[in-house]
């Protein structure tokens, strides 16, 4: 599974975001079932676009699908691969923004 390759053509806003709600969607795993909130809309000032939320539900799957279980029976040690991998996916996609940004200056 290549994390980057769900968000390298899109934005990098709407990427950045659905990264970020991969993150909650993990934080939300630690908490039993039966409490666990819905990691899109756990407060009024955190309310995804729909892009994002696309997104975040793809790279969501492909992790299911990669497993073969759905992201609550997936180990700690798995689950944190993972993260390690959205982690570099936004880091990857900043020092390209970064890069683009440079460029469009000297020019």
């Amino acid at each position: 599974m290549n994390v980057l390759s769900y968000v390298e053509s899109v934005p990098f806003d709407i990427a950045n975001e659905g990264l970020f709600y991969c993150f909650r969607a993990f934080n939300e795993l630690d908490w039993p079932k039966e409490m666990r909130g819905d990691f899109f809309f756990d407060g009024p000032s955190s309310i995804p676009r729909a892009e994002s939320r696309v997104i975040t539900l793809a790279i969501l799957a492909g992790i299911k699908e990669q497993e073969g279980k759905p992201l609550d029976e997936i180990d700690k040690e798995t689950l944190n691969k993972y993260a390690v991998e959205i982690g570099d996916a936004g880091d990857v996609l900043a020092a390209r923004l970064l890069i683009a940004h440079r460029q469009r200056i000297s020019a």
